[in-house]
């Protein structure tokens, strides 16, 4: 009874609160106006897509800088602008060469007078690297690897008879069954997974080639990948053309390939009297980028913070390799939902605490790089301007412009004590539902924060078609949705704000909300949080899910996974391939560098809850 009516207090004293807010609050048609703009502009087509390093990234930069000086923030150390450096694409370098050394076949002459030929590629119109390739030069004996497909649940193995230990593997794209997402070896498709099969089978480089039909001359472009470092092999993909001249005399490509389809079955072997030697040089293309940080001084609590933050940058023309447009021609993607959506709502917020500031300082941040792995705001909390240990709450706004049925997801609402019963009371006085998701931890530029151990929230409507696509434009937001999840986020900052004391941190035990590759195609449960650093050493990570094997293990934060039941593990493909290859109970040996040394732990699959 005592906590019952404790509760009912708590909330007249929010509803009092909150009473005095809605005067100055700006509640009108007004703010559906200014959202609209706001989303109109960041997501038309002059922008490009906001791609980091480009003129319509720094037109976004700069029309955000120019709203936060108008309204009157301060700028958090002389500018609004935090610069770092991020990789845009790839480009190559003046050492990329192919060659194929050959015995030239004399009919009626014993092989041992054969004379040697050597045969130059060029690159770009032969022959182009994929973006994974380590940089370097390899030599060894050409060998035809098929599929390079190792399934054993599917009992089915290119590498079972055949030795590749040294060599260069040929290697078809696709699988016996095509290239559907309905075939049963749709998770062994990617050429990343079949480079690093190859690898671990001592494998020092790799061909890809397409399999036969009407783009099979067709070279794939170097397109930027997220994480493309660190595979561990010099791989390319050439022409198909060239690689059934490599194959011998009385050997069909076409004929190889339909056998091994029609039967299912394996049909690898050396190719005799062929050595390939491959020089890979890639460079990254680097471009500088900002986030934009301003910030409204508290009048009670100046020298503590809450954070309203959201992504401003996005996928440019999909060339960035996260697109899930499959058209063969680039077209802009305008992110009008992710993430012009959640930087209008830290603009409209931005707007309201300048005329009307809270008790506590609130620092408005709009983040780049969060589409290639939360880069800017992790660049943030390395170099923060607004201590952790004083930061109330960082609230971060991503894709909130599709409101449905009344709703908002928020996640992290487990982070601290307070959080779940203020939500309530809150919510009831917006009308709005939440569904309600405790994990700190996510797919967002809240988790940067989360794991410096700051309480967050994170504002979320939901994914839907238009995700990642070209169709992802302004006319299909909910304006007046996303005026409703403004009003209600202010009443979240304002609340916390005024309070006493800051809310208390807390590391997230439910691992129910948890959104990450750390679970097996077999549904087996390891539990790391990836760290989207690259390191050339492993898989760093960002910490563990508690309660999760990785946690009981004894894993932590900044470990670096390098092996796996002995397997390599140089990035977090690696780590992904060889969990979903195993099943919950299995138990793996990890090492691990920490600290620059070298330990060993038990890790116990699971299945999660």
């Amino acid at each position: 009874m005592k906590r019952h009516l404790l509760k009912i207090a708590s909330i007249i004293a929010i509803i009092i609160l909150f009473s005095n807010t809605h005067i100055y609050s700006q509640r009108d048609i007004s703010t559906v106006e200014r959202v609209r703009e706001y989303v109109k502009y960041l997501a038309s087509d002059e922008l490009e897509g906001r791609f980091p390093g480009t003129l319509g990234m720094e037109k976004a930069q700069n029309y955000i800088k120019n709203h936060f000086s108008k309204i009157g923030l301060q700028t958090f150390n002389n500018s609004y602008l935090q610069e770092f450096s991020v990789a845009t694409g790839l480009k190559l370098g003046t050492e990329n060469k192919l060659s194929a050394s050959v015995l030239v076949e004399r009919v009626g002459v014993p092989v041992e007078q054969w004379k040697p030929g050597v045969r130059n590629y060029e690159v770009t119109s032969d022959w182009q690297p994929v973006p994974f390739s380590e940089n370097g030069t390899v030599t060894g004996q050409l060998v035809f690897a098929g599929y390079g497909i190792t399934a054993e649940s599917l009992n089915y193995d290119d590498y079972k008879n055949i030795d590749v230990k040294g060599k260069v593997c040929m290697i078809l794209l696709g699988s016996p069954e095509g290239s559907s997402e309905k075939s049963k070896f749709y998770n062994y498709l990617s050429l990343r997974h079949k480079a690093t099969t190859a690898r671990n089978n001592g494998a020092v480089g790799v061909l890809f080639v397409n399999p036969q039909g009407d783009s099979a001359d067709v070279i794939k472009p170097l397109k930027f990948e997220m994480m493309s470092k660190n595979s561990g092999i010099v791989a390319a993909h050439f022409k198909r053309s060239i690689a059934s001249k490599l194959l011998p005399r009385n050997v069909q490509i076409n004929y190889v390939e339909n056998e091994i389809n029609k039967k299912k079955t394996p049909n690898s072997f050396d190719i005799p009297y062929t050595t390939i030697t491959l020089t890979v040089d890639l460079q990254d293309d680097m471009h500088a980028t900002n986030n934009v940080i301003g910030f409204v001084k508290g009048t009670k609590y100046p020298d503590e913070y809450i954070v309203v933050g959201g992504h401003y940058d996005h996928l440019g023309y999909g060339q960035m390799g996260n697109s899930t447009y499959r058209g063969s021609t680039p077209m802009i993607h305008n992110g009008a939902d992710d993430n012009a959506s959640g930087t209008a709502g830290v603009m409209e917020l931005a707007e309201r605490f300048a005329k009307h500031p809270a008790e506590r300082t609130i620092v408005f941040m709009s983040f780049s790089g969060e589409e290639m792995g939360l880069l800017g705001s992790n660049y943030y909390v390395e170099h923060n301007y607004f201590p952790h240990n004083k930061t109330a709450l960082m609230l971060n706004f991503d894709m909130i412009g599709r409101m449905k049925e009344n709703k908002v997801q928020i996640f992290g609402l487990g982070s601290a004590a307070r959080f779940d019963n203020d939500i309530d009371s809150l919510a009831n006085i917006d009308s709005i539902i939440v569904v309600k998701l405790q994990d700190g931890f996510g797919p967002s530029d809240h988790s940067s924060f989360y794991k410096n151990n700051v309480p967050v929230m994170h504002f979320f409507t939901g994914t839907h078609g238009d995700y990642h696509s070209p169709s992802d434009d302004w006319d299909k937001i909910d304006y007046v949705g996303l005026a409703r999840i403004a009003d209600f986020a202010e009443d979240v900052v304002r609340h916390y704000a005024s309070l006493s004391e800051r809310p208390s941190f807390i590391k997230v035990v439910d691992t129910s909300s948890q959104v990450r590759a750390t679970t097996g195609g077999h549904g087996a449960w390891f539990g790391i949080v990836p760290n989207f650093e690259e390191s050339p050493l492993g898989c760093k990570i960002s910490g563990t899910s508690p309660g999760s094997p990785a946690a009981a293990a004894g894993l932590q934060e900044n470990d670096i996974i390098t092996h796996i039941d002995g397997k390599a593990v140089k990035n977090l493909y690696d780590f992904m391939y060889i969990v979903g290859e195993h099943k919950p109970g299995d138990k793996l040996k990890v090492k691990v560098l920490r600290n620059e040394k070298e330990k060993e732990f038990e890790v116990t699959l699971s299945r999660r809850n």
